[in-house]
């Protein structure tokens, strides 16, 4: 079906962008703890174990090839829960919704320049010209705003955090689809993802680095949010290239910025310049899936 998986990296971002604003709505009450990534690996690991029982095609044979497809999403799962999304969490705690969506717009550098030196993907002119509409808008909203200047040590950590979550998450976009390419099943390698996420969790849980007693409502919001996200991701890398999903997933920024002002209230409501970020970032989207 044609534009399905950009339609599918779009909602993954939005999807996105809602468990973040969610997480730094939760901080406010809660301080996060760890407690909820392991929270969202669970609801992920549930999610898709539901739905791969359910959907899931049968496995064809459990050969060589299926083995290393499992090896890809297990190496997927180390980067991007064990460094992606738990990084994730504590630089929103630190740093804030929107700075934390600015600095991880380094995922598509990442992705593109391990997607290209690794897999060999080609960027078509369409896509190209995607691709500089998308980094255009990021770089007028972080030019316009720019990066606080205060907050001290503690935003500045929620920074560096933000960036090796980036890291982590564009390493796991090239894994992800290298896994695909051996086993094409996205709910069994979400599934598998999230395992590995929960076996890398558990250690710090059994030790008692992570709080006891209920999750509050919004860590609920936020792991049913990014789980559904990353399911959508998965699904994405199925029918389309890394580059292409995320660079679409760059608008996960702009996503988080309206939620968080006009309906959460915890960021500044945007501006002109934003909202024209925001159109350049979906042509750059809508160019990307021409192409």
């Amino acid at each position: 079906m044609p534009f399905l998986g950009e339609a599918l990296a779009l909602a993954s971002a939005f999807l996105y962008a809602a468990s973040a604003v969610a997480i730094a709505k939760g901080s406010e009450t809660r301080p996060d703890d760890g407690g909820a990534a392991l929270l969202s690996v669970v609801v992920t690991g549930a999610l898709a174990g539901g739905l791969w029982l359910l959907l899931g095609p049968e496995v064809p044979g459990w050969d060589g090839m299926a083995w290393r497809g499992v090896a890809f999403f297990v190496l997927a799962g180390v980067l991007a829960n064990l460094i992606g999304r738990a990084l994730m969490f504590r630089s929103v705690a630190l740093a804030g919704a929107i700075e934390t969506g600015i600095l991880r717009r380094l995922i598509p550098v990442f992705a593109a320049i391990l997607a290209i030196l690794l897999l060999g993907e080609r960027i078509t002119p369409a896509t190209a010209v995607g691709v500089a509409l998308v980094f255009a808008a990021v770089a007028i909203t972080v030019l316009r705003r720019g990066l606080p200047e205060k907050g001290g040590p503690a935003r500045g950590r929620g920074r560096v955090l933000a960036t090796v979550s980036a890291a982590g998450f564009g390493g796991a976009f090239v894994a992800r689809k290298a896994g695909l390419a051996a086993l094409p099943d996205p709910l069994l390698g979400t599934l598998v993802g999230a395992a590995t996420g929960a076996l890398a969790y558990l250690p710090l849980a059994l030790r008692g680095g992570m709080a006891r007693g209920l999750p509050s409502g919004w860590q609920v919001a936020a792991a049913v949010a990014i789980s559904l996200g990353q399911i959508a991701l998965f699904f994405a890398l199925s029918f389309t290239t890394v580059t292409a999903v995320a660079v679409i997933g760059a608008c996960e920024m702009f996503f988080s910025a309206y939620l968080a002002a006009f309906l959460l209230r915890t960021e500044p409501w945007p501006g002109p310049a934003f909202v024209l970020s925001s159109l350049l970032a979906l042509a750059g989207a809508a160019a990307i899936a021409v192409g």
